[in-house]
């Protein structure tokens, strides 16, 4: 062993036991940062595995909702095949009660004409024997009564064979009905089946947003699909814009080749054709600036958030929510031509109008779409039937009117209510 004095024998320890505080301190704070490190770890495969249940429970709605606004659209266009049907029955009970009636009529006419033709004959007999009158004219007298009531008859018969045909018509057309009821019934009962599925699917999803940090995703989310429809908005409204300069260059080009006057008259009237289908939306809106405060609701209810405020910590309403029923029909503010309908995540189904002048409006969280992509609707069409889609809690109506891309109240162009 060293020989140490006991001065240098107290150092040595003391640089002993430093050494080992050290050493003992760096393992702790090793094992320390190895368990925040697993944590870290174990959060982030946690999240992703959620983040992974969230998406997959996403897509499951989105179908969910796709499907129950596919059988919707189907049930509503067999409900109207059924008021058709109806107003079809009602039509040919009319007309068989008509026929009824001109049958009770020739039928007494005939009555009539037969009850004449006796009198008359007796009254021609007696002259015959006392007047000795010419028997020609009674011969023809009777001939003449014959023919009116065998036209009678044959009047009647074709009433009575019309009517019958009517009455099997009748059936067949009430067969039909009951048919397309049941059909309707049917569908409103499928319809149930999906919207209780999609319920389970929307509480499931809501659940497990509440499992996550889902605010700050759904701040993204929103942000992302904002920017990406009004991406595909301004997309739409540049293609249509292609698609017009370059109708106009070739129907330009066209004219130019057209060197009789029959071609140019033809070229005429198609140019005049697409000018009045160009010009249909314009007829209203190309002076929607001039109707700010007098728009029609697109639907009633109670605004529930409006333009401006609040809707998370750090994104705004650019539009207003409109409280509603399940299948209300939701109504075009103003004519115009459809830009966009479809599925957009944060939006559910939602469809988009271009009422030119760079004035669009959007209509959001709906149950189903009634228009496609290029179709021209009119001021007060139904376009959609209001629903809940987009993982809405509620049913509830997203109305948005932008000018050159940039959102304004829409409480300051609809009228008061």
């Amino acid at each position: 062993m060293f020989n140490l004095s006991n001065g240098r024998k107290l150092s040595y320890l003391t640089f002993i036991a430093l050494f080992i505080t050290v050493l003992f301190s760096q393992t702790v704070t090793a094992a320390n940062l190895n368990t925040i490190q697993r944590q870290i770890k174990e959060n982030k495969q946690t999240k992703a595995q959620q983040e992974k249940q969230q998406k997959q429970l996403e897509n499951e709605l989105e179908k969910s909702e796709k499907a129950v606004a596919s059988i919707a659209l189907t049930a509503n266009q067999t409900k109207t095949d059924i008021e058709q049907q109806r107003t079809v029955l009602v039509n040919l009970q009319k007309e068989t009660k008509q026929l009824n009636e001109e049958k009770s009529i020739q039928q007494s006419l005939l009555q009539q004409q037969l009850v004449s033709a006796y009198m008359t004959g007796e009254n021609d007999l007696v002259k015959l024997i006392l007047n000795q009158e010419d028997l020609s004219k009674v011969v023809r007298a009777r001939s003449y009564y014959k023919y009116l009531n065998d036209a009678r008859l044959e009047s009647i018969e074709s009433l009575h064979e019309t009517e019958q045909k009517l009455l099997k018509n009748q059936e067949s057309q009430t067969k039909t009905l009951a048919s397309l009821e049941t059909l309707y019934e049917q569908q409103k009962q499928r319809q149930a089946n999906l919207t209780a599925e999609k319920s389970k699917r929307d509480k499931a999803l809501q659940a497990l947003r509440k499992d996550i940090n889902y605010q700050a995703n759904k701040i993204a989310k929103l942000n992302n699909s904002e920017k990406a429809l009004r991406a595909r908005i301004k997309k739409a409204a540049e293609e249509r814009k292609r698609q017009q300069e370059a109708a106009a260059k070739l129907a330009a080009a066209q004219a130019l080749k057209n060197k009789n006057i029959a071609k140019a008259k033809a070229q005429a009237a198609a140019n005049a054709k697409a000018k009045a289908a160009a010009n249909k939306q314009q007829k209203t809106n190309s002076k929607l600036a001039n109707l700010k405060g007098k728009l029609k609701w697109p639907i009633e209810g109670k605004v529930l958030h409006r333009f401006g405020s609040a809707r998370s910590s750090q994104v705004k309403w650019k539009g207003i929510a409109i409280a509603t029923n399940e299948g209300e029909k939701v109504r075009a503010v103003a004519t115009g031509r459809v830009l966009f309908a479809g599925y957009f995540k944060g939006y559910g189904m939602v469809i988009a109008l271009d009422h030119s002048d760079n004035y669009i409006t959007l209509y959001g969280y709906n149950q189903t779409l009634l228009y496609k992509a290029g179709d021209v609707v009119l001021e007060g069409d139904a376009i959609a039937l209001a629903g809940h889609s987009g993982g809405q809690e509620r049913n509830t109506l997203y109305f948005e009117l932008s000018h050159k891309g940039t959102a304004e109240d829409p409480l300051r162009w609809l009228s008061r209510r």
